[in-house]
């Protein structure tokens, strides 16, 4: 069948995608197989985004605003356009991945999106239930219940296989997605295999109707109306999740055995200050004037420090106001600086010190983010939780992405606490109050 016959044949199925869609999870399955708080969907298990300040970026409520009107919208007419259309609802190609994306109101137009990992086949009906209840808990906290669900599976053929192959051996499980998802009363409007450059529709039961051996996604050179409409709109697709996470790996060797030395060396000696009377401060300072020197260095088009200032800015990052601190490096300015320095700065943190990295990447998630790049904010934020699945900025970071909130209002609370550090460092009265009053005890942006 041709894709304009099956455009035909789904205008039941048309769905509106608004250009803002920066309302996607992107999680590794071994974190969206049981928890809430592993699925995205709160810190320490809550249901929704975590209010007030706990997170460390305060600002976010629980019920964020959705995507601004008069955004540009993308209409979806069928299972041509809706694959066509997936990397862009993304940022990226997915890979060996399970995508959900709500449709809200009468209008059927685009609510939350979840993408998961393909898990193991025995796990199967677990993971398709927790997707579906994932997807449901995200809408409801970010506007409301969804009125139906497209899904996609996505997954490369292996050696000898071919898409065909592909779709086959994955219709049970989007059969049992179709099961959940119904389960919790939405209707499944479509339900896509895409692999090897082909789609295949799991929704169509009319025998004869599709051909068995799939249809071509168009290809990016042969774009149709809806990926012109979407580049229109300001979507951009960055290459593919496994590019964008191959791009955050720690370094290998043998660089990874120098620094694995050098936080040998340096990690005894900072502990030790900071076990001393009012030691904790005097780093924390130090690693406030390293930051900004390395910020002055990368602005001027560098790209690495040496060892030992690396391992001291990693260690230095695990202090929860340095880094709320390194989060000010805010502005348009710093943009393009601080990712290469946050991204430089993981991709230090080789084993055993890899979960020092949800410090740098929630940064360059926080950076990536007021770029407009939330295909990198998503991987980002992914490893960062891998690293440390209880990080609650990271946490707080993806539930704000998830809730359709944009970084506007985080970005103006990062300002406020600036200007306050700034005036409680120069003694003056910074906003909202002196700086000798303050509030006893808390940090400048919250704790992790």
């Amino acid at each position: 069948m041709s894709a304009d016959e099956n455009t035909s044949r789904n205008t039941d199925r048309d769905t509106d995608i608004g250009a803002d869609t920066g309302t996607g999870t992107d999680r590794d399955t071994a974190r969206n197989t049981g928890t809430d708080r592993d699925a995205g969907t709160g810190a320490a298990g809550s249901p929704g985004t975590p209010s007030g300040s706990a997170g460390g970026l305060p600002g976010a409520g629980p019920r964020p605003p959705g995507p601004s009107a008069g955004q540009p919208v993308v209409r979806m007419r069928g299972p041509a356009d809706m694959a066509e259309m997936l990397p862009y609802l993304l940022g990226f190609h997915p890979d060996d991945s399970i995508v959900a994306l709500g449709l809200q109101g009468p209008g059927l137009r685009q609510g939350g999106t979840v993408r998961v990992d393909i898990p193991r086949r025995p796990d199967w009906e677990r993971v398709a239930a927790d997707t579906a209840r994932l997807l449901v808990r995200l809408s409801e906290a970010h506007d409301r219940r969804p009125r139906g669900v497209v899904l996609y599976l996505v997954r490369d053929p292996g050696p000898g296989r071919d898409g065909r192959a592909v779709a086959d051996g994955l219709r049970p499980l989007a059969e049992l997605l179709d099961t959940a998802f119904r389960g919790l009363g939405l209707d499944v409007k479509e339900a896509l295999c895409v692999s090897d450059g082909r789609w295949w529709s799991y929704a169509c039961r009319r025998p004869g109707c599709c051909d068995p051996d799939g249809t071509p996604v168009r290809a990016a050179g042969d774009a149709g109306p809806v990926a012109a409409a979407a580049t229109y709109a300001g979507l951009t697709v960055r290459g593919s999740r496994r590019e964008l996470r191959a791009a955050m790996e720690p370094v290998g060797p043998p660089e990874a055995q120098e620094l694995a030395e050098a936080f040998a060396r340096v990690a005894p000696v900072l502990a030790a200050e900071v076990g001393r009377p009012g030691g904790a401060r005097q780093v924390g300072e130090r690693t406030g004037a390293l930051l900004d020197a390395a910020m002055e260095r990368f602005r001027a088009g560098a790209d690495r420090l040496d060892d030992e200032e690396a391992v001291r800015l990693v260690l230095g990052l695990q202090d929860k106001r340095t880094r709320d601190r390194a989060a000010e490096f805010a502005e348009p300015t710093d943009l393009a600086a601080a990712r290469r320095l946050w991204l430089f700065l993981a991709r230090r943190c080789v084993a055993p010190f890899q979960d020092h990295a949800a410090a740098p990447l929630t940064l360059l998630a926080w950076t990536a983010w007021l770029a407009g790049d939330t295909a990198t904010t998503r991987v980002a934020l992914a490893r960062a939780l891998d690293a440390d699945p209880d990080y609650t900025l990271a946490q707080l970071l993806y539930d704000s992405l998830n809730g359709g909130l944009r970084p506007d209002r985080l970005l103006a609370t990062v300002r406020r606490e600036r200007a306050r550090r700034l005036a409680r460092r120069d003694g003056r009265s910074g906003p909202g109050g002196s700086a000798g009053r303050g509030r006893p005890g808390r940090p400048a942006a919250g704790a992790v």
